[in-house]
Protein backbone atom coordinates (compact mmCIF):
# COMPACT_ATOMS: atom_id res chain seq x y z
CA UNK A 1 0.00 0.00 0.00
CA UNK A 2 1.01 3.60 -0.53
CA UNK A 3 2.41 5.35 2.50
CA UNK A 4 1.75 9.07 2.85
CA UNK A 5 4.97 10.31 4.42
CA UNK A 6 3.53 13.80 4.95
CA UNK A 7 0.92 12.75 7.49
CA UNK A 8 1.88 14.03 10.91
CA UNK A 9 2.03 11.54 13.72
CA UNK A 10 0.63 11.89 17.17
CA UNK A 11 3.23 12.39 19.84
CA UNK A 12 4.28 9.42 21.94
CA UNK A 13 4.57 9.33 25.68
CA UNK A 14 7.83 10.28 27.34
CA UNK A 15 9.76 7.27 28.48
CA UNK A 16 10.73 6.98 32.13
CA UNK A 17 14.24 5.79 31.32
CA UNK A 18 16.22 2.85 30.08
CA UNK A 19 16.94 1.01 33.29
CA UNK A 20 16.25 -2.34 31.69
CA UNK A 21 17.64 -1.44 28.26
CA UNK A 22 21.01 -0.34 29.60
CA UNK A 23 23.75 -2.67 30.70
CA UNK A 24 25.33 -1.90 34.06
CA UNK A 25 28.54 0.07 33.87
CA UNK A 26 29.97 -1.74 36.85
CA UNK A 27 29.32 -5.12 35.28
CA UNK A 28 30.96 -4.05 32.06
CA UNK A 29 33.70 -1.63 32.85
CA UNK A 30 33.77 -0.64 36.52
CA UNK A 31 36.43 -1.40 39.05
CA UNK A 32 36.43 -5.03 40.02
CA UNK A 33 34.42 -6.05 36.97
CA UNK A 34 34.50 -9.68 35.95
CA UNK A 35 37.07 -10.26 33.21
CA UNK A 36 36.16 -12.12 30.06
CA UNK A 37 36.65 -15.81 30.62
CA UNK A 38 37.71 -16.41 27.05
CA UNK A 39 38.43 -14.62 23.81
CA UNK A 40 35.42 -14.53 21.48
CA UNK A 41 35.41 -14.22 17.71
CA UNK A 42 32.79 -11.65 16.73
CA UNK A 43 33.53 -11.26 13.02
CA UNK A 44 35.31 -13.49 10.52
CA UNK A 45 35.78 -13.23 6.76
CA UNK A 46 37.98 -14.99 4.23
CA UNK A 47 38.94 -18.59 3.40
CA UNK A 48 39.25 -19.58 7.07
CA UNK A 49 35.91 -18.14 8.21
CA UNK A 50 34.39 -21.59 8.71
CA UNK A 51 37.25 -22.56 11.03
CA UNK A 52 36.85 -19.37 13.08
CA UNK A 53 33.11 -18.60 13.07
CA UNK A 54 31.51 -15.74 14.97
CA UNK A 55 30.70 -16.86 18.51
CA UNK A 56 33.64 -19.24 18.86
CA UNK A 57 35.47 -18.88 22.18
CA UNK A 58 39.17 -19.58 22.58
CA UNK A 59 41.48 -19.66 25.58
CA UNK A 60 44.44 -17.33 26.05
CA UNK A 61 46.83 -20.13 25.19
CA UNK A 62 45.23 -20.70 21.78
CA UNK A 63 46.72 -19.70 18.45
CA UNK A 64 45.02 -18.65 15.23
CA UNK A 65 46.49 -19.45 11.83
CA UNK A 66 45.12 -17.35 8.99
CA UNK A 67 45.46 -17.49 5.22
CA UNK A 68 45.69 -14.66 2.74
CA UNK A 69 42.47 -12.57 2.62
CA UNK A 70 41.45 -13.75 6.10
CA UNK A 71 40.34 -11.13 8.63
CA UNK A 72 39.19 -11.98 12.14
CA UNK A 73 37.93 -9.63 14.88
CA UNK A 74 38.27 -10.95 18.42
CA UNK A 75 36.71 -9.57 21.59
CA UNK A 76 39.27 -9.78 24.41
CA UNK A 77 39.65 -8.49 27.97
CA UNK A 78 41.44 -5.42 26.65
CA UNK A 79 39.04 -4.53 23.85
CA UNK A 80 39.21 -5.91 20.32
CA UNK A 81 41.94 -7.36 18.16
CA UNK A 82 41.73 -7.40 14.39
CA UNK A 83 43.94 -10.06 12.80
CA UNK A 84 44.69 -10.18 9.08
CA UNK A 85 46.31 -13.14 7.33
CA UNK A 86 48.42 -14.80 6.35
CA UNK A 87 50.09 -15.52 9.68
CA UNK A 88 49.86 -17.24 13.06
CA UNK A 89 48.82 -15.29 16.15
CA UNK A 90 48.87 -16.04 19.87
CA UNK A 91 45.79 -14.94 21.78
CA UNK A 92 47.84 -14.45 24.95
CA UNK A 93 48.64 -10.92 23.75
CA UNK A 94 45.01 -9.90 24.16
CA UNK A 95 44.66 -11.05 27.76
CA UNK A 96 45.76 -7.85 29.46
CA UNK A 97 43.76 -5.45 31.61
CA UNK A 98 40.84 -3.44 30.34
CA UNK A 99 41.93 -0.51 28.19
CA UNK A 100 40.94 3.12 28.68
CA UNK A 101 38.66 2.75 25.66
CA UNK A 102 36.27 0.79 27.87
CA UNK A 103 35.35 3.95 29.74
CA UNK A 104 34.34 5.62 26.50
CA UNK A 105 32.34 2.58 25.48
CA UNK A 106 30.24 2.72 28.64
CA UNK A 107 28.30 5.69 27.22
CA UNK A 108 27.48 3.62 24.13
CA UNK A 109 26.18 0.76 26.27
CA UNK A 110 24.39 2.87 28.90
CA UNK A 111 23.80 6.12 26.99
CA UNK A 112 23.54 8.26 30.12
CA UNK A 113 23.09 11.42 28.09
CA UNK A 114 20.01 10.16 26.20
CA UNK A 115 17.95 8.26 28.72
CA UNK A 116 14.72 9.90 27.63
CA UNK A 117 13.03 9.95 24.24
CA UNK A 118 12.01 13.58 24.16
CA UNK A 119 9.16 14.77 21.97
CA UNK A 120 10.41 18.35 21.79
CA UNK A 121 13.26 19.77 19.74
CA UNK A 122 16.84 19.81 20.94
CA UNK A 123 18.28 23.13 19.85
CA UNK A 124 21.95 23.71 19.20
CA UNK A 125 24.29 26.08 17.42
CA UNK A 126 22.86 26.47 13.91
CA UNK A 127 26.27 27.57 12.62
CA UNK A 128 27.95 24.31 13.64
CA UNK A 129 28.97 21.86 10.93
CA UNK A 130 26.46 19.09 10.29
CA UNK A 131 27.92 15.64 10.93
CA UNK A 132 25.91 12.45 10.44
CA UNK A 133 26.29 10.62 13.75
CA UNK A 134 26.53 6.94 14.52
CA UNK A 135 23.82 5.24 16.54
CA UNK A 136 24.72 6.20 20.15
CA UNK A 137 23.17 3.16 21.82
CA UNK A 138 23.16 -0.55 21.05
CA UNK A 139 19.47 -0.86 21.93
CA UNK A 140 18.14 2.06 19.85
CA UNK A 141 16.29 0.94 16.70
CA UNK A 142 17.84 2.64 13.66
CA UNK A 143 15.01 3.65 11.31
CA UNK A 144 17.30 2.99 8.32
CA UNK A 145 18.30 -0.59 9.25
CA UNK A 146 16.26 -3.76 8.88
CA UNK A 147 16.68 -7.39 9.93
CA UNK A 148 16.46 -9.05 13.32
CA UNK A 149 16.63 -6.62 16.23
CA UNK A 150 17.23 -7.75 19.81
CA UNK A 151 15.21 -5.95 22.48
CA UNK A 152 15.94 -5.99 26.20
CA UNK A 153 13.05 -3.76 27.29
CA UNK A 154 9.91 -4.05 25.12
CA UNK A 155 8.23 -1.22 27.03
CA UNK A 156 11.13 1.18 26.53
CA UNK A 157 12.06 0.77 22.87
CA UNK A 158 13.32 3.93 21.17
CA UNK A 159 13.52 4.66 17.45
CA UNK A 160 16.62 6.61 16.38
CA UNK A 161 17.21 8.52 13.14
CA UNK A 162 20.71 9.49 11.90
CA UNK A 163 19.59 12.71 10.17
CA UNK A 164 17.92 15.01 12.68
CA UNK A 165 18.67 18.37 11.06
CA UNK A 166 14.99 18.84 10.25
CA UNK A 167 11.61 17.45 11.19
CA UNK A 168 10.65 14.01 9.90
CA UNK A 169 8.10 11.22 10.14
CA UNK A 170 8.25 7.45 9.87
CA UNK A 171 5.46 5.10 8.85
CA UNK A 172 5.27 1.75 10.65
CA UNK A 173 3.26 -0.91 8.83
CA UNK A 174 1.79 -3.96 10.56
CA UNK A 175 2.17 -6.60 7.81
CA UNK A 176 -0.81 -8.78 8.77
CA UNK A 177 -3.47 -6.06 8.82
CA UNK A 178 -1.70 -3.42 6.74
CA UNK A 179 -2.49 -0.80 9.38
CA UNK A 180 -0.13 2.17 9.36
CA UNK A 181 1.01 4.06 12.45
CA UNK A 182 3.15 7.16 12.14
CA UNK A 183 5.63 8.73 14.50
CA UNK A 184 7.11 12.20 14.15
CA UNK A 185 10.38 13.83 15.17
CA UNK A 186 10.77 17.55 15.62
CA UNK A 187 13.79 19.36 14.27
CA UNK A 188 16.92 18.56 16.23
CA UNK A 189 15.52 15.48 18.00
CA UNK A 190 16.94 12.08 16.99
CA UNK A 191 14.87 9.99 19.43
CA UNK A 192 11.25 8.87 19.47
CA UNK A 193 9.44 6.40 21.69
CA UNK A 194 8.11 3.35 19.86
CA UNK A 195 4.25 3.45 19.93
CA UNK A 196 3.98 0.34 22.10
CA UNK A 197 0.33 0.93 22.98
CA UNK A 198 -0.61 0.55 19.32
CA UNK A 199 2.16 -1.77 18.12
CA UNK A 200 3.29 -4.11 20.90
CA UNK A 201 6.93 -5.19 20.89
CA UNK A 202 6.66 -8.97 21.18
CA UNK A 203 9.03 -11.77 20.28
CA UNK A 204 8.69 -12.58 16.58
CA UNK A 205 6.70 -9.43 15.75
CA UNK A 206 7.53 -8.01 12.34
CA UNK A 207 7.02 -4.44 11.15
CA UNK A 208 7.99 -2.45 8.06
CA UNK A 209 9.39 1.05 8.57
CA UNK A 210 9.66 3.90 6.08
CA UNK A 211 11.20 7.17 7.18
CA UNK A 212 10.39 10.37 5.31
CA UNK A 213 14.11 11.02 4.74
CA UNK A 214 15.01 7.39 4.01
CA UNK A 215 15.25 6.12 0.40
CA UNK A 216 13.57 2.76 1.01
CA UNK A 217 11.60 0.91 3.63
CA UNK A 218 13.11 -1.74 5.91
CA UNK A 219 11.57 -4.75 7.64
CA UNK A 220 12.36 -5.29 11.31
CA UNK A 221 11.86 -8.59 13.14
CA UNK A 222 11.91 -8.27 16.93
CA UNK A 223 13.72 -10.73 19.15
CA UNK A 224 12.76 -10.08 22.77
CA UNK A 225 15.48 -11.32 25.12
CA UNK A 226 14.29 -13.22 28.18
CA UNK A 227 17.09 -11.76 30.32
CA UNK A 228 19.48 -8.86 29.91
CA UNK A 229 23.04 -9.71 28.90
CA UNK A 230 25.22 -9.63 32.01
CA UNK A 231 28.35 -8.19 30.40
CA UNK A 232 30.04 -7.34 27.12
CA UNK A 233 30.97 -10.96 26.48
CA UNK A 234 27.39 -12.09 27.04
CA UNK A 235 26.05 -9.27 24.87
CA UNK A 236 28.16 -10.27 21.88
CA UNK A 237 27.27 -13.94 22.37
CA UNK A 238 23.51 -13.34 22.47
CA UNK A 239 23.57 -11.07 19.41
CA UNK A 240 25.38 -13.80 17.48
CA UNK A 241 23.06 -16.54 18.77
CA UNK A 242 19.87 -14.62 17.98
CA UNK A 243 21.07 -13.42 14.57
CA UNK A 244 20.88 -9.71 15.40
CA UNK A 245 23.68 -8.95 12.95
CA UNK A 246 22.96 -5.24 12.63
CA UNK A 247 23.52 -4.70 16.34
CA UNK A 248 26.54 -7.00 16.30
CA UNK A 249 28.05 -4.95 13.47
CA UNK A 250 27.35 -1.76 15.42
CA UNK A 251 28.99 -3.23 18.52
CA UNK A 252 32.07 -4.36 16.59
CA UNK A 253 32.40 -1.05 14.75
CA UNK A 254 32.12 0.87 18.01
CA UNK A 255 34.68 -1.37 19.69
CA UNK A 256 37.06 -1.03 16.74
CA UNK A 257 36.65 2.75 16.72
CA UNK A 258 37.69 2.84 20.37
CA UNK A 259 40.49 0.31 19.93
CA UNK A 260 43.85 1.89 20.57
CA UNK A 261 45.79 -0.69 18.54
CA UNK A 262 45.82 -1.03 14.71
CA UNK A 263 44.96 -4.24 12.91
CA UNK A 264 47.69 -6.88 13.18
CA UNK A 265 49.14 -8.10 9.91
CA UNK A 266 50.71 -11.50 9.42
Amino acid sequence: MHLDKNVLASTGRILPGFAKAALGTVLLFGAGSVALAQNMIVRSTGPSASAYPAGKKMGNNAKITLKAQDKVTILTQSGTRVLSGPGTYSLAKGSGSTSSASTRLSSFINNRGSRRARTGAVRGDSSAAVVTPNNPNLWFLDVTKGGKFCVTNPNGLVVWRPDYTGSATASIVEPTTGNVTEIAWRKGNPLKAWPKDVLPVTNGASYRLLGSNVPQSVEVDFVVLETEPADLDDTAAVLIEKGCTGQLDLLVETLNANNEEPAEQG
